[in-house]
């Protein structure tokens, strides 16, 4: 396996979105043009795990900052909590294709995305329902900070934080 960074354009970028579009049967076209503005976030971030000139894993983040639109949502179901919105990445995406799982690529992908991050704290949202998705990021580390978080779906979402960087503490 190779990790490579995320870019947005060439076959690689391609083969992203084709797997995120297996993974989430979402509509191309959306897809590519969030994942353009997402990359324009401040301190962008992503990586590709690929194995035989195909991608089989994606991960990207972001500091999370006002006036974006998920940072909003967040804000607002997170009120007594809002210390972890203060100095925060977004793990925004975060995806290995099901014939791949069970093999490290997605904790690898996190520990590369978060080593190296000026953020206090990192934020990501998960479907309550995606119990696999939910016992994984406990068991690297993260919390569930709040439930009841219906973002733009019907589907209810969890918040789990994590603690990245100790030098800095959550006020």
């Amino acid at each position: 396996m190779k990790i490579i960074p995320f870019t947005l354009e060439g076959y690689y970028f391609i083969k992203m979105v084709e797997l995120y579009l297996t993974l989430f049967k979402a509509d191309p076209t959306v897809m590519k043009k969030q994942f353009q503005q997402h990359s324009r976030n401040p301190n962008f971030e992503g990586y590709l795990a690929v194995i035989n000139n195909q991608v089989v894993g994606y991960i990207y983040g972001y500091t999370s900052r006002r006036g974006q639109y998920y940072h909003h949502l967040l804000a607002k179901h997170l009120l007594s909590n809002e210390g972890w919105l203060k100095d925060c990445m977004e793990l925004a995406e975060l995806g290995v294709h099901p014939r791949y799982r069970r093999r490290g690529i997605a904790k690898t992908l996190i520990h590369l995305l978060l080593q190296n991050r000026q953020e206090k704290t990192a934020l990501l949202t998960v479907r309550k329902n995606n119990h696999n998705a939910v016992s994984f990021y406990k068991k690297q580390g993260w919390v569930v900070i709040r439930d009841g978080f219906y973002p733009h779906t019907p589907y209810e979402f969890l918040i789990m934080g994590k603690v990245i960087n100790t030098v800095k503490s959550i006020g």
